[in-house]
């Protein structure tokens, strides 16, 4: 979920990693952060931006090269597994949740917090 604005140097600051700008991740999109071992994934569904650890949790794959279907369900694009884009909930396996990463938008830019 999108957290209030805030400005740059206080992300900075605070941590956030600095991501993408609002226009690189359009509308149902899927955008890959290089960060870390697995990297993120921010997804714009219906206006909502969410962050996600790029893994699927079936073998830790990488989810970012997966189908947003218009429901707003992400499918892994190894195996099919399915996620709830506004929250990670896994619908392949009920119970499960892909690792959601804090976000807010600064200067026109998304922010992601890495915990």
């Amino acid at each position: 979920m999108t957290e209030p604005t805030n400005t740059t140097s206080n992300l900075d600051q605070a941590g956030w990693i600095q991501g993408p700008t609002l226009a690189q991740v359009p509308e149902k999109s899927i955008y890959f952060l290089n960060h870390g071992a697995d990297g993120v994934v921010i997804i714009n569904f219906n206006g909502e931006l969410t962050a996600f650890r790029n893994a699927c949790l079936h073998q830790a794959l990488p989810i970012h090269a997966g189908y947003l279907d218009p429901d707003g369900v992400l499918l892994c694009p190894w195996h099919n597994w399915c996620y709830d884009v506004t929250n990670g909930d896994c619908l392949t396996v009920p119970g499960a949740q892909l690792e959601q990463y804090a976000l807010r938008i600064a200067d026109d830019r998304v922010w992601v917090k890495i915990s």
